[in-house]
């Protein structure tokens, strides 16, 4: 999907997930560098937190806590367990269920934009049934140990395609991958030409990619290669630029061009696409994440003084966007409707390294995040929060959360 500050493409793999990872693939500078910094500025600010017991946060008791909304004790969340399998539970970490039939499902596993769907590092697509059940289904998708699916945005056309990169191995690196649609039905591919980060395009047979900048002279293999623009690729018709880096450097307020890099995240609709500006110089001046229409027209920009920690998440609504960062008070879930200012969250204090959280869920009824540390020592440590109210709850769970599925839950 794109490279890593020292080499490796390698097969995408989920943050904590693999214990020894070297060389470190993409998601691991977006996941966890951009968290160092977020990390270390929030030590250094003065942290306020909501007062939270961490033994009524750990307790995950069956009745549905007093002042939380009814949707967090609705639903089943899909987990990725340490050991690699998949795992059902409630959303508040209880009533875990192993999800046998599907064996190991690998460290690299994505879930459609409607999680219908989950495409398994193993090589299966599973399918969800009555709402909370997980199932094999059939594909022609030629997922192997030389291709994988593209994370964490696999899915394209409206779940009939899977977005396959070349898999170039841990030794390897490349901004210039071949993506390829590929029908899960039939199995017939389609090229979309090379890329640095690639996601599906929910609504057609491509994806929204951004591509490197020429290397420079000076340039070593163990720097982060700045991206030059956002495309749109569609097969069939000719690529559209999107935004340049330099536009998107001008729509955060940056004065000047700072070399970035770019990763887009399509909204569930496939309509609006958010892009994540990093410097790679290492300071997270300059970052902040950026909307755009399908036509390049930009929507909303969203600055981030201390980086985007980890992956933004969209609403299933595509209305709003969750992602972590650092706070005026430290570590914080930041959520921003489209079109307003963003509203940061403290994490609770009975938050294990509050710092560690980059990876958020939404409840299908969009008025729940679900958001899990990507740290390996704290595996399993989940924050649940209203995306209207101020309460935050600490609880622990089977893995990293995949997909909150409607059906199953505690009425």
């Amino acid at each position: 999907m794109r490279g890593a500050d020292q080499g490796g493409l390698g097969r995408p793999r989920f943050p904590a997930l693999d214990p020894e990872p070297p060389p470190r693939p993409w998601w691991w500078r977006v996941a966890v560098a951009a968290g160092v910094l977020a990390v270390a500025a929030g030590v250094a600010a003065a942290v306020a937190f909501w007062p939270f017991s961490a033994r009524s946060a750990r307790a995950g008791t069956a009745a549905r806590r007093p002042g939380l909304p009814a949707a967090i004790d609705r639903g089943r969340i899909v987990a990725l367990n340490p050991a690699g399998y998949l795992a059902l539970s409630d959303p508040d970490g209880t009533r875990v269920t192993r999800v046998s039939a599907l064996g190991d499902a690998g460290q690299s596993v994505a879930a459609a934009p409607d999680d219908r769907y989950l495409s398994l590092g193993n090589g299966q697509l599973a399918v969800v049934r009555n709402g909370a059940t997980l199932g094999a289904y059939p594909s022609k998708v030629p997922l192997s140990s030389q291709y994988a699916a593209a994370w964490p945005d696999s899915f394209a056309n409206h779940d009939r395609d899977l977005i396959m990169l070349l898999d170039y191995g841990d030794s390897g690196y490349s901004t210039q991958n071949p993506v390829t649609a590929v029908s899960l039905d039939t199995g017939s591919p389609s090229s979309l030409g090379t890329a640095d980060s690639t996601a599906g395009d929910p609504q057609s047979v491509g994806a929204f990619v951004s591509v490197a900048a020429p290397a420079s002279a000076s340039a070593t293999a163990t720097q982060v290669s700045p991206d030059s623009r956002i495309e749109l690729r569609d097969a069939g018709r000719p690529a559209v630029v999107l935004a340049t880096a330099g536009a998107l450097d001008r729509a955060l307020g940056q004065s000047r061009n700072n070399p970035v890099q770019l990763v887009p995240y399509p909204d569930p609709q496939g309509d609006k696409v958010a892009v994540v500006v990093q410097p790679v110089a290492g300071s997270p001046d300059g970052s902040g994440i950026v909307v755009l229409g399908r036509a390049g027209r930009v929507l909303a920009a969203a600055a981030a003084p201390f980086g985007v920690q980890g992956i933004p998440a969209w609403s299933p609504s595509g209305t709003e966007i969750a992602y972590v960062s650092t706070g005026n008070t430290g570590p914080a879930l930041f959520l921003w409707t489209i079109g307003r200012p963003t509203a940061a969250r403290a994490f609770p204090s009975a938050a294990p390294a509050a710092g560690s959280y980059s990876w958020c869920v939404w409840s299908p009824d969009g008025k729940s995040v679900l958001c899990a540390s990507t740290v390996p020592a704290d595996r399993g440590d989940w924050v649940l929060a209203s995306s209207s109210a101020g309460m935050m709850l600490a609880v622990r769970g089977p893995g990293l959360p995949l997909a909150w599925l409607p059906g199953g839950g505690r009425t």
